[in-house]
């Protein structure tokens, strides 16, 4: 069974080693996830099944638009539902704003095929987005249509 709850002071380095596992790209340290506690505008929701932490999303909330900073499922726990989870949670999160937008290497088709399906399209690309290794990314965006 899948729970998603928000990130605390007493979980914050659960998303900070999926983080670590999961990206070679200039990945976000613990303290930095400390951080996103205390700001106002940005939402961290970690997911957990049987007790262990399996992915979480972090989101900056700036009305009219909201931005996924990181988006991560442990690769023991993926196909599971816990992605789809993790966006709805998102855009769930992000009801006043119009939209919803991330990046995503251009390579990583399972990503992107997976953004696809829920309702994101690409609007952009930015060149040598990504480090390690080098790569551009693609801007992908989810248009909200009103009371959704």
């Amino acid at each position: 069974m899948t729970q998603l709850v928000p990130m605390t002071d007493d979980n914050y380095t659960d998303a900070a080693d999926i983080e670590q596992e999961c990206f070679s790209d200039r990945p976000w340290t613990a303290e930095q996830f400390h951080e996103e506690i205390s700001l106002d505008f940005s939402r961290t929701f970690i997911a957990y099944c049987d007790g262990k932490a399996a992915g979480f999303v972090n989101m900056w909330l700036t009305p009219p638009v909201a931005i996924i900073n990181n988006i991560a499922v442990r690769e023991s726990f993926r196909r599971n539902g816990i992605g789809t989870a993790l966006i709805e949670a998102a855009l769930a999160e992000c009801s006043d704003c119009s939209s919803l937008t991330l990046e995503v290497r251009v390579s990583n088709s399972t990503a992107i095929a997976f953004y696809e399906k829920h309702g994101f399209t690409q609007v952009g690309r930015r060149r040598n987005f990504y480090e390690n290794p080098r790569e551009d990314a693609f801007i992908m965006t989810k248009f909200k249509k009103k009371g959704e």
